[in-house]
């Protein structure tokens, strides 16, 4: 079996973890700048037989939830693909995730539109992915990872905001009815507990009366 590795980017580093038996180690990390990728290329030419997953935790995101008409096939792709366009016209990196269909009415569908508008951040590593010809097994936004494990029936609350901390600094992603809503990354600077907590205090409150501003 190829040995797996998780490339995870903020905004500052590309942090490789070795997968092992459910186990993640740090390996090795690369800065972002020139001789950081160049580096990265020399350690993807080592490891050829690698199968690598790639997470972006960086606050470049967007994320536009729309309804739609209800169609199937050829004309569900083509009506997505061009939505995608619309809202993220500057980046490759986009997907859709639907939300079911209303209970009522037409029976439109609802679609989480996502897309990592900082590509310019990405493409470095990525071209040297290309370049090394390994296998990359998927490219991975950090908000929809904490929606895919999020499970809203444990706390039954219509309402949800999530923090977590990570190297990349503290992020929000806020459900509603099980549904990912909005996310937003505020970095940290010193990354003592002290900031940590007086962060997640101060964002939070920001995002609590932006959402009640938008209703």
């Amino acid at each position: 079996m190829s040995p797996r590795r998780l490339l995870l980017l903020d905004a500052t580093h590309l942090t490789v973890f070795r997968w092992a038996k459910g186990n993640l180690d740090q390996e090795v990390a690369f800065s972002t700048e020139s001789d950081g990728v160049a580096a990265f290329s020399q350690y993807l030419s080592e490891h050829r037989d690698t199968l690598f997953l790639f997470v972006a935790d960086i606050a470049d995101e967007g994320f536009q939830i729309e309804e739609i008409p209800y169609v199937q096939g050829r004309d569900r792709k083509a009506l997505i693909r061009r939505r995608l366009g619309q809202y993220f016209y500057t980046t490759p990196y986009v997907t859709a995730l639907s939300f079911g269909r209303a209970k009522s009415g037409r029976r439109d569908e609802k679609l989480l539109f996502a897309g990592i508008t900082g590509a310019l951040h990405l493409e470095p590593w990525m071209t040297a992915l290309r370049e090394a010809s390994v296998q990359l097994v998927g490219l991975y936004s950090a908000p929809l990872l904490v929606a895919a494990f999020h499970d809203s029936r444990k706390s039954g609350a219509s309402r949800e905001l999530i923090i977590t901390i990570g190297q990349a600094g503290v992020r929000q992603t806020f459900f509603e009815n099980g549904q990912f809503r909005l996310s937003r990354l505020t970095p940290l600077t010193s990354k003592t507990t002290a900031e940590c907590a007086n962060l997640c205090m101060i964002e939070a409150q920001k995002l609590y009366q932006y959402l009640v501003s938008q209703r």
